[in-house]
Order: C-alpha cells, then structure tokens, then sequence
C-alpha cells in the first residue's frame, strides 16, 4: 500500500506532461508577457553603482524611461543581486514603482533575502509600506535572488525554508497580492522537482496553514552562453535537446500537476514566468554587430526567438536582461547602449514582438534550418515574424497561413498555423527579420523589414509601411478648393474599411504632372471626410487639374475623379513657368507688376531660406513681358521662393524643380 501514493503521482505527472503538449498550439499571449528588467539605476540601497569616476556599471536608467516605454514592454522587474545585496530604501521602491507606473507598465517588486540576511518580518514590512501605506497595490513580487549561484544553495529544501516564511507573511499583510520564485539562476531542475513535488516536504506551490497559496509564478532565469559560443550554437541551442523547449514543455507537466493536486484553477492556477533572460550573461570582450553576443544582430533574433518560445509554452511573462549596463563590450547586455544611447538588434526584435504580437500563440515551420518563423492570431490580425539567420542566402518564399503544403517552387517554405487558406510570396535578405500583419481575410496590410545591412548597419528603425489595396475613393466626393490664393485644399471620403491609408496627390498643369505624398491616417469604422493642403504645388495661372492616385502593393493604381481650379492673372503679380522645372532656365510672366520702366531685384531662396542667387533685371513697361532667369548652376531638386522686389515691395511665389 505504501507505494500506491507514490505510484499515483506518477501518473498525474505523466497526465499533466500529455495535455501540456497538447495545448501548446493556440496559447493566449498575456497582456503583460513582454517585460523588462530595470537595469541599472544609479544608486540601491547604500550602494552607489554609479560611483564618480567612473561608472563602472552605467547607472542611467533614470534617462531611459520614455525608450522603455516606445519598446512596447509592459511589466518591469525591479530586482537582480544588486537589489537582494543591498535592500533599497522605501524613497527607491516608490520611486521606481512610480516610474514605471507612469509609463504605463505594471512593476515587480524583489524583497531581499540574501542567505538570511534579511528576514521575513522586513520583506512584510516591504509589503506594509507599498500596497498599504503608500497605496500603490503592486501585483507582483519577487523573493530573493538566484539561490543556487548567489547562495549556493544546492537543494530544494534550502530554499523552501525561507521561501514559505516569507510569502505567508507578506501575504498576511496583503492577501492579494502573488509570489515569485525560486528564481534560480538557469533551469535547475533538482531544485524545481522538490519544489514543485505536491505535499512533498518541500513543496510551495501548496497553501499554507491561513489558506493562502505559497507561490503563485515559478520562476527562473535563461543565460544559454557565456561568450564563447559560435554562430551555429546560437541557431540550434534553443530547440536542442534539453534547453529551453524541452524545459519549459517538463516544466508545464510539473505545474499541470501542482494545479490538478492543489485545485488551482482560473485566477490562482500556478504560472511560470522568465524573469531574467539573454543570448548570455556576458559578451566576448570583441562582440559587436556581427558577433554573437547581446550588441549583435543575430542577439536580437535569438532573443525573438526566446520570446516565441515562451509564448509557445504559456509563459506568463519574460523579462529581458536588461534595459542598460556595463562599461566595456563584456559587460554590455543591456538593449541600449551606455555610451551611445543607441538601440540595439535586442530592443528593435523586442519591440516588434511586443508592439504587434497579440491574441494566440500561432506556430510555425519552415524548410530552412537557418530560418524561424512564428505568428499570432487575434481577431483583428494574424502577424508572422520571419527571421532570416544564414550569413549570405537570401530566400525567396512562400507563406502559407495554414498548416496545409506549400505550394510551388520557392526555396524557402513556410507554414504558420493560422487558419487561413492563404499563400503570400516575398523575399527576405540574409541577417534580417521580416514581420507580416494580415487582415482576418489573409490580405496584407503592414510589412516591417529589419535588416543588418539596412537598418541596424545605420542605426535605423524597422523599416515598416502600411499596405493598401485597390480600396475604393470616393469619386463623387472628390473636391478641390484654392485657398487665398497659396494652397489648394482637397477634400474626399474614404470607404469604411480604410485605415491608415496612403494616397498620393497628382496636379497637372500644362501637360505636366507632377505628385506630393499625402499621408492620411484615418481610424474608426465609419466612413470619413478627409482633408489634405498642398503647399509645395501652388496654383500658377490657367488651369490646374488634381486628383488622388492609390496604388496597392502590387504597383496597381485606382484614382479618383478630376478637379480644375482656375487662376485668372490679376491674381498674380508675375507667373513662374514651366513650374515644375529642371532648375537651369526659369522664366517669369509680369503683370502689372509696375508702371513704369525700370530695375527689379530677383532672388531664389531654398525651403531653409538660403539664398542661392539673385540678380538685378531690366523691364519695360509692358504687361505679360517675360523675363528669363538663368542661375549660374543647375538647382538641385527641391521646393524654392523665388521673390521680386519693385518700388520697395516684395512679392513672392513658389516653384518646384524636379
């Protein structure tokens, strides 16, 4: 009888590893999964990690508040060794709580252990100060820090003798809120087993004697590498036997099975969380963009690809270490550079994700080793990421938006799980990452492209544009109205699916066209009344015909009706022709511009009101005299002012050299 116990939790175990596998296909993608680790501020505690001279770990992120925020991160960490070394002072906790508040992210707070350094009673009075005190009713919080580096402690029964002290009494200050750990500084699994073996002697994922559950999101941290591995490791460790995959797919058995022994369903079901996480703990001390370590590109993917993984496997959240660190290449992991402020493959990968990434967890396969691809549905959109590893192989491909064959002869093949019997073709260049948004019917409608050659060689952004199809205008509505005589205002009505729209602007005068990008970014479902002012295509004399163009990915054009605006002369002083020119041979039209015969001046000035050239000219006294300017060197293409001065009164016209 004595081994029935033992012989029943097997099964659960074996149960909750079958149905963990089984429902890793369409995985809710929290609201808070893309999170950030607040690294480094200035000063924990009493010690300064800043000190002057020099920083040695570049506290600044005081600095970087408005970054964090633009990643689209949404739950920040405020914890690491530092924090559990030297317990920070209640101004830092409020502090930092409300720095992240007023960005819009939720926080996590660490309270100090340090290998019984700290006790129970101060990380309640922790509790104590914050959510009650102060009022700031934090969700999150974290106990101690890396037990089996920072303590060496080896075994589960070290750590639930602190853990379950301190978790009933912060809870016993305030029941609502939700603990976190081990935190364990890789995926230790000898210490996980014990920790989450039900009514084992060091099981905490149970109640304790108030009926208040112990531990709410297990923990730990991912640091694959240390700096010394290759490019092949960065490609294959993630999905290699044993690592991540594999442990957190081991690790949702574990907590199916804590949750079926303990009842844990709905709100107070057991979670597990990433709480530290990085291609590597530290760089070669020669890494940079096109190495391998946290300031490179491919570090950027590799951190995509963590993500994915962990959406995969119903991660709660994963927060990236970290925002800002380190004062030599070693040290440097964090998403911001230190010394540049410049944003790193890691933070554009990050933002990506987090920006667009919502709804379910969509899974993808591809035919190339040295391609990732993954997606997520909602109802809204499905969105793919696409990332290209290989060195010098650019793939031309075909998507596929559900799990059915590929059809055709493109090299790169790839299936996302998404429902949609749709196949979209493209290509992506070698070292770069290609995010895809289509609409619920499979049509494309945003296409981001981050690339080493393009974009992170020059410190860009993702490259990204909206996608428009051949989406009716509104021919009837179309108009176009001159304004005092400088701009022409035109108004027209877009279809109720249309939103953020691209449309171009075509004048012609004389037989000659010539277009203006007008961006217009309409929201809602109703249709709407848009307007645009053309100030670079000022009305010269006669008729002038305008009309909006649209043009859809595919390089196919739709365009509305036309509409004529007339100038009669007298409006004018003098008339620029041809408008647009080439910039060598400009001739002007006056009109009663004087009286009498005598000297003007005429000057050209660039949109930045540089001067380019000016010259005294003769006229008579003659209207519709035409006078010819000839510029002692051909004017680059751009918008230009050009003005007349005639009895001490300027008059002024624009033109435009194409």
């Amino acid at each position: 009888m004595k081994n029935i116990k033992p012989i029943l939790q097997i099964i659960i175990i074996i149960l909750g590893l079958f149905f963990s596998v089984k429902n890793v296909k369409a995985q809710t993608i929290t609201n808070h999964f893309f999170g950030q680790n607040a690294w480094m501020p200035d000063t924990i505690g009493n010690a300064n990690l800043c000190a002057s001279p020099p920083c040695i770990l570049y506290g600044k992120l005081h600095k970087q508040w408005a970054n964090i925020k633009n990643s689209y991160a949404s739950i920040i960490r405020f914890g690491g060794i530092a924090a559990d070394k030297n317990m920070p002072t209640n101004y830092q906790y409020i502090k930092m709580i409300d720095s992240i508040r007023a960005k819009g992210m939720e926080p996590i707070i660490q309270v100090p252990f340090r290998n019984y350094q700290y006790s129970a009673q101060q990380a309640a009075n922790i509790v104590q100060y914050i959510n009650v005190t102060k009022g700031r009713n934090v969700k999150y919080w974290i106990i101690g820090n890396e037990p089996d580096l920072g303590y060496s402690f080896t075994s589960a029964s070290q750590i639930a003798a602190y853990f379950k002290p301190f978790a009933s009494a912060m809870k016993a200050v305030d029941p609502s809120i939700l603990t976190i750990g081990p935190e364990c500084a890789w995926f230790n699994q000898n210490i996980i087993n014990g920790l989450t073996l039900p009514n084992g002697p060091d099981d905490i994922t149970g109640k304790d004697g108030s009926g208040r559950y112990y531990l709410d999101v297990i923990s730990f941290h991912c640091y694959p590498f240390n700096g010394s591995q290759t490019r092949p490791q960065v490609i294959s460790q993630l999905t290699a036997v044993n690592q991540l995959q594999d442990n957190l797919i081991y690790l949702n058995g574990r907590i199916n099975n804590c949750n079926v022994t303990h009842g844990r369903v709905g709100i107070s079901a057991l979670k597990s969380a990433i709480t530290e996480a990085n291609i590597d703990w530290q760089n070669s001390v020669t890494d940079n963009l096109n190495g391998v370590g946290a300031n490179s590109f491919i570090g950027g993917q590799f951190i995509g690809e963590m993500m994915a993984i962990g959406m995969k496997n119903s991660v709660d959240f994963i927060n990236i270490w970290s925002v800002i660190e380190g004062n030599n290449t070693a040290l440097n992991i964090g998403y911001i550079d230190p010394v540049s402020n410049n944003k790193k493959s890691s933070y554009y990968h990050f933002k990506l994700l987090a920006e667009n990434f919502n709804g379910n967890y969509a899974g993808g396969t591809t035919n190339q080793l040295n391609v990732k691809s993954f997606g997520s549905k909602s109802a809204l959109n499905t969105v793919v990421m696409i990332m290209n590893q290989d060195l010098s192989n650019n793939y031309n491909f075909t998507l596929r938006l559900n799990t059915n064959s590929v059809t055709g002869s493109d090299p790169l093949k790839i299936n996302i799980n998404a429902g949609i019997a749709i196949e979209y073709k493209d290509i992506i260049s070698n070292q770069a990452s290609v995010l895809l948004t289509f609409n619920p019917q499979g049509t494309l409608i945003k296409k981001c492209v981050y690339s080493l050659a393009q974009q992170a060689a020059f410190n860009l952004p993702p490259a990204c544009e909206i996608i428009t199809g051949l989406l009716p205008i509104g021919l009837t509505n179309f108009d176009a109205t001159l304004i005092n005589n400088k701009q022409v205002e035109l108004k027209w009505e877009t279809a109720s699916e249309l939103n953020n729209n691209y449309f171009t602007v075509q004048k012609t005068t004389d037989g000659v066209s010539y277009e203006d990008v007008a961006t217009v970014k309409g929201a809602g479902n109703s249709a709407q009344l848009l307007q645009y002012q053309i100030t670079d295509m000022a009305p010269s004399e006669g008729l002038s015909y305008y009309r909006l163009k649209q043009t859809d990915y595919n390089r196919l054009s739709t365009y509305s009706d036309l509409r004529a605006i007339e100038i009669n002369e007298s409006e004018f002083k003098f008339i620029i022709f041809p408008n647009p020119n080439d910039g060598t041979d400009i001739n002007l039209k006056m009109n009663s511009l004087t009286k009498s015969h005598g000297d003007i001046l005429i000057a050209i000035f660039d949109s930045q009101g540089k001067l380019f050239f000016n010259q005294n000219k003769y006229i008579e006294n003659e209207d519709n005299e035409v006078v010819q300017i000839h510029p002692p060197s051909k004017l680059p293409a751009g918008v230009y002012l050009l003005t007349v001065t005639s009895n001490l009164k300027v008059h002024k016209s624009k033109f435009i050299v194409r």
